[in-house]
């Protein structure tokens, strides 16, 4: 069963997890402001990924700063186009992007796009992506926001692990590391922002609230890369000695770890 602890959301979990009731989601997803579901093979529903919770967090916060659903439509476009959200969200969007720590993204046709794709079914493959985030749609085709990423699982693929499992994957790998970037960011809120508020927000201290928020942005992805690789070495070992078989002997099972429940939606006013 997919679910929060598999990367994929219900819109119910959606709802959870964002704020917005399900009404809310279809009608942003109507609009265009948020990319659909995904179906899964054996599952009747359709799902969403921390993309969409992201786009969603993003929608709610341009309408509290008095965007119109029009306006933000067209600076989601514009954005789904490789520009920066920095001119228009100003000192916030200062603190949560950093250009030069930026993956440089590539544009591909749609029929280059599809010549990369594994598998018989590349719309299904294309919608997937789209639903985490890999790709997102662009004037002239499509735009990779993590090549690397995408080249990667391309190559895993060659090697005979399932494109689809990749992708799965790659939705859970997102689900744990907004829980990581959620613990960072609730350190600099207590120890940065909480203070620098109390004090009145001093205007000439804001850059160098701005240079604090990206050190640690910095520091957070400089420490989660090593931390990873000896995680990865640790488990590799520990699993060849736990799974391999011994002559004529089976290999054992990996389990998985059980979902964290999230708190219930609240409705919103949508304008």
């Amino acid at each position: 069963m997919a679910g929060k602890s598999g990367g994929w959301m219900t819109i119910e979990d959606l709802s959870a997890r964002s704020g917005v009731t399900t009404r809310n989601i279809r009608a942003d997803q109507g609009r265009g402001l948020l990319p659909a579901p995904v179906s899964r093979p054996g599952e009747r529903s359709a799902f969403y990924t921390a993309e969409h919770l992201a786009r969603l967090r993003l929608v709610n916060r341009l309408q509290e700063r008095g965007f119109s659903l029009a306006g933000i439509a067209a600076l989601l476009d514009a954005w789904g186009e490789g520009k920066s959200l920095e001119q228009v969200l100003g000192i916030e969007s200062a603190i949560a992007e950093s250009e030069e720590q930026e993956e440089e993204s590539v544009l591909l046709t749609e029929k280059e796009l599809r010549a990369r794709l594994p598998g018989d079914d590349p719309d299904e493959t294309i919608r997937r992506l789209l639903a985490v985030g890999l790709v997102v749609r662009h004037e002239r085709g499509y735009r990779l926001r993590h090549p690397k990423v995408v080249e990667f699982g391309l190559d895993a693929a060659k090697a005979g692990i399932p494109f689809d499992a990749l992708v799965d994957e790659f939705a859970r790998l997102q689900n744990d590391l907004h829980g990581i970037a959620l613990r960072f960011v609730a350190l600099f809120q207590t120890h940065v922002l909480n203070p620098y508020f109390e004090a009145g927000a001093p205007p000439e201290r804001l850059a160098e609230i701005v240079e604090q928020m990206k050190r640690l942005r910095a520091l957070s992805a400089e420490a989660t890369l090593p931390l990873m690789r000896q995680a990865m070495a640790d488990e590799i070992e520990r699993t060849a000695r736990e799974t391999l078989p011994a002559p004529g002997e089976p290999a054992l099972p990996i389990t998985a770890k059980p979902a964290v429940p999230t708190p219930p939606a609240v409705e919103r006013p949508r304008r």
